[in-house]
């Protein structure tokens, strides 16, 4: 028996990084990049919903399905806008009623 289930949309993905983001990094940044993130954030910030990597196993240390989850980074943006500075990278269930999340916070 399979369970369907709707996918997040990159905009509700992102939204929910982000809240979750805002609640979570003076806990787990350093105070320099929480600074920086504020101060920069208005002029370089970027939330990017990405495609799901395969390597979270990895980092997490649990085999997942890339597709029953959705990822979005965190960070600053160059002069190419490019995401050289990620802050977080967070890792989304698509399913709404077990939403459970993942996140790697910049070291």
């Amino acid at each position: 028996m399979t369970t369907e289930f709707q996918k997040l949309d990159p905009d509700s993905a992102i939204d929910i990084a982000y809240d979750v983001f805002l609640e979570m990094a003076g806990e787990n940044l350093d105070p320099a990049d929480v600074l920086l993130f504020n101060l920069q954030f208005e002029e370089r910030g970027a939330v990017e919903f990405v495609e799901t990597a395969e390597n979270w196993e990895e980092e997490i240390g649990v085999l997942i399905d890339p597709d029953a989850f959705a990822e979005v980074w965190i960070g600053l943006v160059n002069e190419n806008d490019e995401m050289d500075d990620i802050f977080a990278k967070f890792l989304i269930s698509h399913r709404e009623e077990d939403r459970e999340f993942h996140v790697i916070w910049k070291k």
